[in-house]
Parts: C-alpha cells; sequence; structure tokens
C-alpha cells in the first residue's frame, strides 16, 4: 500500500511540473488580447501617362495671325501635332496646306477610334477669284475629281455631297467617300473651304459614313468659328498689289492648280527675253541719243552763226 502511495505522489508531482517544462523560457506572455488584424498595403491607382488632352475654348490666333478661330463651350481645340496623330491614327491624308490643329466635341476622346473630329489648316495659294466657280457644273467635273485622287494615291468613291459654293459668304463646301459604302472605319470626308485675301482656310472634318447626320448638323457651328482678321478677309483684296490665285474654286476641290496656256507662257517667255535683250543696250541706246542731241544743237548754232554773218 505504501508504493502505491509513493506512485499516486510521483504522478501528481510530475503533472504539476510538465506544464513549466514545456513553456518558452519565463518571458512576459502579456495580457490576454488578440493580435490585430492584418491589411494589405494600399495600392496607388496606376497613373495613365498617355492621358487624353484636355484643349481649349474661347478666342484663339493660327497661321501668325492669318486666322482667328472662336472656339464656344461644347467644343474644344487641340493643337497641330494631336491633329497630325488623328490623322495618322486614321490613314487619312492631311488636308493640303499647314495643319495648325483641331476641333472636337466637348468630352469626346479624340484618340477614340469612333471620334470624329476636324482639322484646321491654311493654305497661303493667294486670292481665288470666285467667279471661276462656274466650273464646278461642268458634267464630267466628278470624273475629273476621280482622276486627280488617283494621282494623288487617294481613295475616291463619289460625293456624299456634290461641291457648292456661296459667293456671297465666299465658302466652298463638299463632301466625298473615301472607301465602299458597309467599308468601315473612317470613310467620309466633310470639306469647307473659307475664301481670304491672301490664302484659303480649311475645316475637314473626318469620320464614318453613320456620324455624316452629325457631322452636317455641326458644320455650321464649325463655320461659324472661322474668321480672317481685318484687312485678310477676301473682300480686302487689292487688284494692284495682291497676288491672283493659280487656283481656280474647282481646283480647290480637285487639288490641281491651272496650268498656264502654253501660247501665252511662250508669248510671256519671249517678252520676258526681249527686255532682258534691250535692258542689256538700254545705256549704249541712251548714250547715243544725247550725242546725237548734243550734235544737232551744235550744228544748228553754228548755221545760225553763218547766217548772221
Amino acid at each position: 500500500m505504501r508504493k502505491t502511495l509513493t506512485r499516486a505522489l510521483v504522478a501528481a508531482l510530475a503533472l504539476i511540473v510538465a506544464p513549466s517544462a514545456f513553456a518558452d523560457g519565463r518571458g512576459n506572455a502579456g495580457p490576454d488580447v488578440a493580435a490585430p488584424p492584418v491589411h494589405a498595403a494600399p495600392v496607388a491607382p496606376a497613373t495613365n501617362a498617355a492621358a487624353a488632352p484636355q484643349g481649349q475654348t474661347g478666342i484663339i490666333a493660327l497661321g501668325n495671325g492669318e486666322l482667328t478661330l472662336n472656339v464656344p463651350q461644347g467644343y474644344r481645340f487641340y493643337p497641330a501635332p494631336e491633329a497630325q496623330a488623328f490623322l495618322a491614327r486614321n490613314s487619312a491624308p492631311a488636308p493640303s496646306g499647314a495643319v495648325l490643329g483641331m476641333i472636337a466635341r466637348d468630352g469626346a476622346d479624340i484618340r477614340a477610334a469612333g471620334t470624329w473630329a476636324t482639322i484646321v489648316s491654311y493654305d497661303a495659294v493667294g486670292y481665288v477669284q470666285p467667279e471661276t466657280a462656274s466650273g464646278l457644273s461642268e458634267a464630267n467635273f466628278e470624273d475629273s475629281v476621280r482622276s486627280a485622287r488617283a494621282e494623288q494615291q487617294r481613295a475616291f468613291e463619289g460625293f456624299f455631297t456634290a461641291p457648292t459654293f456661296d459667293a456671297a459668304a465666299t465658302q466652298l463646301t463638299w463632301a466625298e467617300r473615301s472607301a465602299a459604302p458597309g467599308a468601315g472605319g473612317k470613310d467620309m470626308r466633310f470639306e469647307q473651304k473659307s475664301l481670304g485675301r491672301y490664302g484659303v482656310a480649311g475645316l475637314t472634318s473626318i469620320g464614318s459614313a453613320d456620324q455624316m447626320p452629325e457631322v452636317e448638323a455641326a458644320a455650321a457651328d464649325l463655320r461659324a468659328m472661322l474668321s480672317f482678321p481685318e484687312g485678310r478677309r477676301h473682300s480686302d483684296f487689292q487688284p494692284a498689289n495682291d497676288q491672283v490665285s493659280n487656283y481656280s474654286v474647282p481646283g480647290l476641290v480637285t487639288g490641281v492648280p491651272n496650268a498656264a496656256p502654253a501660247a501665252e507662257a511662250a508669248s510671256a517667255a519671249e517678252g520676258q527675253t526681249s527686255f532682258g535683250g534691250l535692258a542689256g543696250w538700254f545705256p549704249w541706246v541712251a548714250l547715243g541719243v544725247i550725242v546725237l542731241a548734243i550734235a544737232g544743237y551744235l550744228l544748228m548754232r553754228r548755221r545760225k552763226a553763218e547766217d548772221e554773218a
């Protein structure tokens, strides 16, 4: 019985000593409080280095003062690099002259594939004579445009809107298809040309065929934004001093200047050659005339003296 009691005491002592034997040292366990939850570090939103530009409104001078653009609320103007990039993305030929910028509706993403926009340009070709607009009504004019586009390596599927000229406002308008119906993409080109004293300002709207109603509805707003400063308007033309353009009104559509007739060019060249020859002999001819005048004067005095004697 004594052995049994001894074993019971040893077992009880082992139960008391065991927890301290397995403890992790004598450290302080601290208060019995749950650890705070672990959260992932916040991730900053990625910045878009190629964010679409905001554009601007208001009065903007373009082309060293050749044009003035007054952009109202509801539209935005973007500088020339954005216009060039828009043309490149859409494989659209640039209008003739210098590209000055681009206009788009407020809120439109000009870098999105489905956005239409209007390129602003200026071509310093001189004063275009409005009376030449009669050539637009020729029966084979569309064929002339087709031939010109082939030489320019530009697609031409026909006119959306035939060219018309407003003589009072000196403005030319037309629209053409650059792809067959249903081809998709930027297959429509709406052109507005305003004639000035020294050149022609252009508004070229580029979009898809199904956007044509929207472009036509905005055409008047776009046209109203553009103006020539005083002294550079078409009505300020000075016939004695200003250059008359080699382009006719139909030539603004085809992009082909007028060719001088061969007989006229030959006559002009002959006249210049003749004048050049006379110009070389002019000093000697003048000297001869002076010598003859002096000799005639001396001869008359001599005869007068003889008569008196």
